[in-house]
């Protein structure tokens, strides 16, 4: 008899950047690595200069690679120069569909422009998951009200969530007016006002980023959370 999971059989698993505790985020080593144990996968893209979609978080190149610079200002041959502390490059889009595309589990794309304004980064992502016919296992998410706004222009039948962080003005109405399955918030929306409201409305809760099974807040009303600790927090259908 497999042991239940302490926050309950319902609860849903996504790897945040991948299995970032054990390997370099937003790499396809962290989401191979990732895939046996989770139900949902969580990556970053961006916008290269000669507009190729890219999988990586930070704006720029310099944390997470041996290179410096903007992502916005390199183009797809520049960045595959760059090596990350596992001598991987950065991976793009497609690499990241290819590998997920044979597998059951569900992929979360935040759209990362919140500082920068990618001029097309919201069709060239959806006709990329078109492409491989993954539109119904894709969530697109951003904290940019009008990425969210712009996709769902595109294609109304694209899955949204909102990504709200220290706040987000007129949240409930916002949602609505994307149309958004989800929230994807951290642990102290839960109990909130907008929270209750959303509840009612039957809308999804995502929370990030929960590291430590021992920390959990109170699960109820919660469908999913994102987590770096993957095997800490392995789903019931992967054991």
């Amino acid at each position: 008899m497999r042991r239940l999971p302490p926050w309950g059989n319902d609860m849903l698993i996504y790897a945040h950047r991948g299995y970032s505790a054990k390997y370099p985020e937003n790499t396809i080593s962290a989401f191979k690595a990732a895939l046996p144990h989770v139900d949902g996968i969580e990556l970053d893209v961006q916008l290269t200069r000669d507009g190729r979609l890219v999988v990586i978080h930070d704006e720029t190149v310099d944390r997470t690679t041996n290179g410096s610079g903007f992502v916005k200002d390199m183009t797809l041959r520049q960045l595959r120069l760059l090596r990350t502390e596992s001598g991987e490059r950065i991976p793009t889009l497609e690499e990241v569909l290819v590998l997920i595309e044979p597998s059951d589990v569900t992929l979360n794309i935040e759209l990362k422009t919140d500082q920068f304004d990618y001029d097309g980064i919201e069709y060239l992502t959806w006709l990329a998951v078109t492409e491989f016919k993954l539109e119904q296992r894709v969530v697109f998410s951003s904290f940019n009200p009008d990425t969210l706004v712009r996709l769902r222009d595109i294609a109304r039948e694209a899955r949204i969530a909102v990504l709200t962080g220290d706040g987000h003005p007129n949240l409930v109405e916002f949602v609505e007016r994307v149309g958004a399955e989800a929230v994807h918030a951290q642990p102290e929306f839960i109990g909130t006002r907008d929270w209750m409201t959303l509840r009612e409305q039957n809308r999804l809760i995502r929370l990030y980023t929960i590291n430590d099974p021992n920390e959990l807040p109170d699960m109820t009303g919660v469908n999913a959370i994102m987590t770096d600790e993957v095997e800490q927090f392995q789903s019931r259908s992967h054991q």
